[in-house]
């Protein structure tokens, strides 16, 4: 009993501003085509898009020097590379590249290229957590100023290596007599990098690059802050090839194209014939040499939409084990602001909900939550590149442009105002049409045959278990007054409110039932709903009601080894029809789903 009660006193108070489980509220959207909000959101954006290059719609760039190809995927899009929708527009001063502007037109995508090598990371097979200078020893010198001994693969692919952004590029040797214009002192072309420097000498090859290294100041101490870096993709994927035998074009047939069916991704330069050239300056045609793993890949629509709905669905083709490409998907630190968050290396951003949902109401909490953006963005001179995954929908988006660098943040903006509130509210749609309701059944005779009953509602935030009765007894009231006698006790401040909501894990199980139809068995989660009255005089009363600790108290009631928190819905494995619902723990049995008009 001491060890128990050390670990509950552990626990803070715990109720938030806005506190509930990451990750999905209700499950994601089944067969958006069918849901007339959906489908009037895409229309209105569409024309929206329409008015932008009729000039009916007013943007702050010039729309004739803009080309764009944009989709929108899901998880049950018909083929990978065909998305859920798309829209394309190709510039009327475009005079080069493609005449037919479609979703196998070529694009130059910057940095989007970081995610692709990224990927590859994941595929290889390599530790992600092996010190770079196992396989670029000429990094372990003890002259070096950056402690390379302690940056790992996966410090490189997630910007937390420290280590400079470039090396070379981003010198440009034309603007010398600029900077002494501007006060700074004469140098000698010495001065400047062996490689890499524009207008002055050739690209870098590995070796100067790593010869340089050692010299080289770095921006931070590994794993601190996340500083961006696009040097230390090309370190990643030339510590892949020792690794591997495999320079990074094959590493990205092997691991990558060829598997997820991605074969316009590739090193720049791409082909003319079908690629979108925009009429401004632009880096089309350069080769990016090994600075390509960082921001010098060529892709598609039709290729990105294949690598997100690989990623939304866990595909074996990515990932043999799906909790990799979950774990893929966890930040790894913070950006410095309140709504963003750094991965592997995803930018990961977190609108408040009022940004995107018109009808939130702070004080209610409803009309909207916080929404989890895992995005990757990417410019080259005279293109702009961004996917974005909203996970929790089973959804992503692909924005590929050429001209005016400003359009995309407009476009893509535009996208998620009018898309998101429409993908929530179809989520919601069929949550209510297939959750909620009446559920009766009789447990066993081993546990003597009582009836058993539950009812469910959502409300504006989540699913509630509002019913929860066995022979006549009260379920849900028993469980207040266990609170009082288990955790109560060790958080005394805190009071149990009258909304039991759930919520649910994504933990399935597929199974055949004796009449041969297949269903799955979907778990979810009680999320208790706590209030806190503090009397305090001191400074700062109520502060830590605003962080989430909620999470801490899943999965610690239990009765006879069943966790008095988990309840499984069973549904129809093709249609998705909610057919039953189990409360474990009271050994109910599946609970029939009461059609309307039955008893």
């Amino acid at each position: 009993m001491v060890k128990f009660a050390s670990l509950l006193l552990a626990l803070p108070a715990v109720y938030a501003f806005e506190c509930r489980p990451e990750g999905r509220i209700v499950p994601a959207p089944r067969d958006l085509t069918k849901s007339k909000v959906f489908k009037d959101a895409l229309a209105n954006f569409t024309a929206s898009l329409d008015g932008v290059f009729k000039g009916k719609v007013r943007v702050g760039w010039e729309t004739k020097n803009v080309s764009l190809s944009m989709g929108l995927v899901h998880t049950g899009q018909d083929k990978p590379t065909k998305p859920l929708w798309e829209y394309h527009h190709l510039g009327s001063a475009n005079v080069n590249g493609t005449k037919h502007l479609d979703r196998h037109s070529q694009y130059l995508v910057g940095s989007v290229s970081k995610v692709i090598t990224d990927a590859i990371l994941l595929r290889s097979g390599v530790d992600p957590d092996t010190p770079v200078t196992k396989y670029l020893t000429k990094l372990n010198a003890s002259e070096s100023i950056i402690d390379w001994n302690s940056i790992t693969l996966r410090a490189l692919g997630g910007q937390l290596s420290g280590i400079p952004a470039n090396y070379g590029f981003s010198e440009y040797h034309y603007i010398k007599t600029y900077f002494e214009a501007l006060g700074f002192p004469h140098i000698n072309d010495t001065s400047y990098p062996p490689c890499g420097v524009i207008g002055l000498n050739t690209e870098c090859t590995a070796d100067q690059m790593l010869t340089g290294m050692l010299t080289a100041h770095p921006q931070s101490a590994p794993e601190l802050r996340p500083v961006y870096s696009n040097i230390a993709y090309t370190f990643l994927a030339l510590a892949l090839e020792a690794a591997t035998g495999k320079n990074y074009t094959v590493q990205l047939q092997d691991y990558l194209s060829t598997p997820l069916n991605m074969p316009s991704t590739f090193p720049s330069p791409g082909d003319d014939k079908l690629a979108v050239i925009p009429p401004v300056e632009s880096t089309w045609g350069s080769p990016y040499g090994i600075n390509a793993p960082g921001g010098g890949l060529v892709s598609t629509l039709a290729d990105l939409s294949a690598f997100l709905h690989a990623i939304l669905t866990r595909s074996p083709h990515l990932a043999e084990d799906p909790t990799d490409i979950l774990a893929w998907l966890q930040p790894r630190t913070f950006s410095g602001s309140h709504s963003g968050a750094v991965g592997l290396p995803w930018e990961i951003f977190r609108p408040h909900p009022s940004l995107l949902f018109p009808h939130y109401d702070p004080v209610a909490e409803t009309g909207g939550h916080t929404v989890s953006i895992y995005a990757k963005d990417g410019a080259a001179y005279g293109y702009h590149a961004r996917i974005a995954l909203l996970d929790e929908y089973g959804v992503g988006l692909v924005l590929l442009t050429a001209g005016d660098q400003d359009a995309l943040g407009d476009v893509y903006d535009a996208a998620l105002t009018v898309l998101v509130p429409a993908l929530e509210q179809a989520a919601r749609e069929q949550a209510e049409q297939q959750y909620t309701g009446s559920f009766r059944g009789v447990s066993s005779e081993e546990t003597g045959g009582v009836v058993v009953n539950a009812t469910t509602e959502l409300d504006g935030t989540s699913l509630l278990l509002t019913g929860l009765w066995r022979n006549g007894s009260d379920i849900i009231s028993g469980y207040r007054q266990l609170w009082d006698v288990t955790l109560s006790p060790f958080l005394p401040s805190m009071e149990l409110t009258d909304k039991f909501r759930i919520y649910p894990t994504e933990m399935e199980r597929k199974k055949t039932l004796g009449d041969g139809r297949e269903v799955v068995e979907e778990d979810w989660r009680l999320w208790y709903v706590l209030d806190r009255e503090s009397v305090s005089e001191l400074p700062g009363k109520g502060l830590s009601n605003n962080d989430c600790l909620t999470w801490t108290l899943t999965d610690w009631l239990y009765y006879g080894n069943e966790p008095a928190d988990r309840f499984v819905f069973t549904k129809d494995a093709k249609t998705g029809e909610v057919l039953a619902f189990d409360a474990p723990f009271l050994r109910s049995g599946a609970m029939d789903k009461v059609k309307v008009g039955e008893c």
